[in-house]
């Protein structure tokens, strides 16, 4: 029990938390319901998370059946007049959207520092599927669909390696044991850091640093921990960086990988980083997009493959929010706002063409 505690984070409680209340809202079978309370009962932490998240969830099936299974918590009472913080509701609401379709993998850890130095493991994701895991130092990670990352810990360094898809990593903070990201020919070195990579090809790789910093180096850079204090206040023009021919990426930054030469850094807009991340919530945004690119990205959540009957289609713009693998959503918005219409080809081929105008 104290090895799951040890390791939720508060954004683990928090999504672990958003999990349950969506599951009340649903209702909760009877082995649900115990393993509910038990989970309320691990933790004091545990407990708060799950009633602040249901002072912001307006149903009373929830506050009902929190109320039944704990009949003596006050605060469950909705008050008539509450000030609500409209950040942390946004965000509770992106949990709880995320909760529906994202498998929060919590394990039994190693316990001793010893073990939890050399810690290695594989973690997957099948097409169509997004997983979020915490590693033993806390460091939370997120995978997009059909993806897969291998994690090597040791006592000097946490290595891990993105062999395909696209993952989140909000690291927590070890000076003494570097964090690095491995895919394809680059290494992506956190300093104090939440970034996202997507690798797309062999050599195409995608970086969007949130918070802190992340320097591209190739794989033969390897950082320790002296290293990793000097570098943590460098910047692109420190002569420490040049010499090894990196890049620093900062918060609100993104960095392309093409054929594997890093194109100049991008400053991104507000838009720019939901559009980037909005995987993370389980959608996909398009804003201007052609058909062919915007076909390519449903793709990756689905076993569906299009064909585009008339090749002039692929140019055609596209700009709209889908929730990712909703196939149906897709072709009904293609049909009102382009009028394409689609036939299907066979279980999972759909052809696109322009629609009857008379």
């Amino acid at each position: 029990m104290s090895n799951i505690h040890q390791f939720s984070s508060k954004d683990a409680i928090q999504a672990d938390a958003s999990r349950w209340i969506s599951a009340m809202d649903r209702g909760l079978s009877k082995q649900e319901r115990m393993q509910f309370q038990h989970w309320v009962q691990q933790n004091k932490a545990h407990q708060d998370a799950v009633f602040e998240l249901a002072q912001l969830w307006d149903e009373l099936s929830v506050l009902n059946e929190l109320s039944s299974l704990f009949p003596n918590k006050n605060s469950i009472n909705k008050p008539a007049r509450r000030e609500i913080n409209f950040s942390i509701a946004a965000s509770v609401f992106a949990a709880l959207l995320v909760a529906s379709f994202i498998f929060v993998g919590i394990e039994q850890w190693p316990t001793t520092p010893q073990e939890q130095a050399k810690y290695s493991k594989i973690y997957r994701t099948k097409v169509g599927e997004q997983a979020t895991f915490v590693l033993p130092d806390s460091t939370i990670v997120q995978l997009n669909t059909n993806s897969l990352l291998e994690v090597a810990y040791t006592k000097n360094r946490r290595q891990l390696i993105l062999s395909r898809g696209e993952g989140r990593f909000n690291v927590a903070k070890d000076a003494a044991r570097p964090f690095t990201v491995m895919a394809g020919d680059k290494s992506f070195t956190a300093l104090g850091t939440v970034f996202n990579v997507q690798r797309n090809a062999a050599s195409d790789l995608e970086l969007v640093v949130t918070e802190g910093k992340v320097m591209i180096t190739d794989p033969s850079v390897a950082v320790n921990a002296d290293d990793f204090v000097q570098l943590q206040s460098a910047s692109n023009d420190t002569d420490s960086v040049k010499k090894i021919n990196a890049s620093i990426v900062i918060s609100g930054e993104k960095a392309l990988i093409k054929e594997s030469i890093t194109k100049p850094i991008k400053r991104l807009t507000q838009d720019d980083v939901q559009r980037d991340l909005a995987w993370q919530q389980g959608m996909l945004i398009f804003n201007g997009e052609s058909l062919s690119e915007a076909l390519q990205e449903v793709s990756r959540y689905t076993a569906t493959r299009f064909e585009l009957a008339d090749p002039a289609l692929a140019s055609l713009k596209v700009a709209g929010v889908f929730k990712a693998g909703d196939i149906i959503g897709l072709l009904d918005s293609l049909r009102i706002n382009l009028a394409i219409e689609h036939e299907r080809l066979g279980e999972h081929i759909v052809s696109l063409k322009h629609g009857d105008h008379s």
